[in-house]
């Protein structure tokens, strides 16, 4: 399930939540208010490797040498709904 992040205007909350694709965005609501919120644009990184011969190509999962911006890992850990109260 994916990761999107949203942003209460009534509370002025960001948070994330791991919702199925499935779920009606629209029908989001704050968990400190019960506002309805607004979902926020979200950022991910992927590395498609050049068409090589096979012999070149190399196995398993890329590391962050590898990627041109090496900051884009250092992303804030989610928080479970629960953690948003005060």
């Amino acid at each position: 399930m994916p990761l999107y992040e949203y942003y209460c205007e009534d509370c002025r909350k960001e948070f994330t939540l791991l919702q199925s694709a499935s779920v009606n965005k629209e029908e989001t609501v704050c968990s400190e208010c019960g506002s309805n919120v607004r979902a926020q644009m979200s950022s991910f990184s992927s590395k498609i490797p050049p068409r090589t011969t096979p012999s070149t190509v190399k196995a398993g999962p890329v590391t962050a040498d590898e990627l041109p911006n090496k900051r884009v890992l250092n992303l804030p850990i989610p928080k479970h709904v629960s953690e948003y109260h005060d």
